[in-house]
């Protein structure tokens, strides 16, 4: 079950293709019995975030707060919680030359795949890129793969 959480209002047809892509990498990673929240924040509140967990007074894309301890063998119903701004999502997007619903679906398949536990090395320039590579990137790459395939045509 994906929780989702609008405290910034995304355009027609955002939510319902990011339902899509969310569950279709929750089914990749076995873990769609779970629930996940999701909440759309701007700009200000992520970077109010970022500072008061990671202690850096700076804007991000995605946070993802795990509910549970990766390796633990009891596994919650509730994952966690991924946060993404909309402000960083829409100039990512831009800059990328897709859609603001792709590039979000992007952030929450990554957020998901931190969510289950997996961790990469720091990425410079836009965050997760689509052309980092690497083992260590290899199981993000394939949650996005699994996101890409239930978003609509043309997304």
């Amino acid at each position: 079950m994906i929780d989702l959480i609008v405290q910034k209002k995304p355009p027609a047809g955002l939510r319902p293709a990011l339902r899509a892509s969310l569950e279709a990498v929750m089914a990749h990673f076995e873990v769609q019995e779970r629930e996940v929240t999701v909440v759309l924040v701007g700009d200000r509140a992520i970077r109010a975030l970022k500072l008061e967990h990671w202690g850096e007074d700076a804007t991000t894309d995605v946070l993802s707060f795990p509910a549970w301890e990766p390796g633990d063998p009891f596994v919650p119903p509730i994952l966690g919680d991924i946060i993404i701004s909309l402000d960083t999502a829409g100039r990512q997007a831009q800059a990328r030359g897709h859609s603001l619903t792709r590039e979000v679906a992007l952030l929450a398949s990554h957020g998901m795949a931190h969510l289950v536990g997996h961790d990469h090395p720091h990425a410079d320039g836009l965050g997760f890129e689509e052309g980092a590579a690497g083992p260590e990137w290899k199981v993000f790459h394939d949650a996005w793969n699994a996101a890409r395939t239930a978003l609509p045509d043309g997304i």
